[in-house]
């Protein structure tokens, strides 16, 4: 899970313009920080298409969790959210660089898209995929016990199957409730200090490839099965 990580010195530039206003100068007075606007606006739309992307995914999965609605909810929200601020940005009268700056920082500090919003979703969308394949390996589970009968290496395999399947429960869950990583993710939200966040992502993740390694025993198992059944 990758982070994007807007420095403060990055965000100085950004806005920075002359050190002081001319003598004279009424305090108040509009600058226009044409190029320190541009780099806002263009920050701001290529997260709103970023969030948009995140959401038609999480729309096109299935969701057996119940956790997609409420996080396309929130990525929505953040959406709405960056809309506004860049429409704020882009129509007020700052007078220095600071003004400007302390708006902008929040399009990075306060939504976290790259930091937080991709690889939350990209976690619960990994769960929707695991929670699919784990049923369809346990329907064919279902199917070879029905024709294993006395054969010992196929009882043997099927039982190594079975036993790999209930390795994933024990860290994916079974739908609808998520194991207690996987349902940490959902309740993760911005933050000045993003350490507790990271940390949760990166459980959550362990649990995922856990659980992926678990699913491919289990079809290596199966496909065991049929091979000792001559199938």
């Amino acid at each position: 899970m990758g982070a994007t990580i807007v420095s403060t010195a990055a965000l100085g530039l950004m806005v920075a313009g002359p050190a002081a206003a001319p003598v004279g100068a009424a305090s108040n007075s509009c600058r226009p920080f044409t190029v320190a606007k541009a780099k806002v606006h263009a920050a701001a739309v290529r997260r709103e298409a970023t969030l948009g992307i995140l959401v038609a995914k999480l729309q096109a999965r299935r969701d057996p969790w119940t956790m997609n609605a409420g996080q396309i909810s929130t990525l929505q929200a953040a959406s709405s959210g960056i809309s506004a601020l860049d429409s704020k940005v882009q129509s007020t009268c700052y007078p220095d660089a600071a003004a400007l700056r302390a708006d902008a920082t929040t399009l990075f500090t306060g939504y976290r898209v790259y930091w937080l919003r991709v690889p939350q979703t990209h976690g619960i969308e990994a769960a929707d995929r695991l929670a699919e394949a784990r049923t369809r390996l346990g329907d064919v589970a279902t199917r070879l016990a029905a024709h294993v009968g006395t054969n010992p290496k196929a009882q043997s395999d099927l039982a190594s199957m079975n036993q790999a399947l209930a390795g994933a429960d024990a860290v994916l869950g079974t739908p609808p409730t998520p194991g207690a990583h996987i349902s940490a993710l959902v309740s993760l939200a911005p933050a000045a200090d993003m350490t507790s966040d990271v940390a949760a992502m990166e459980a959550a993740r362990a649990d995922l490839l856990a659980v992926r390694g678990s699913l491919v025993q289990a079809r290596v198992d199966g496909l065991a099965v049929l091979t000792d059944l001559g199938a």
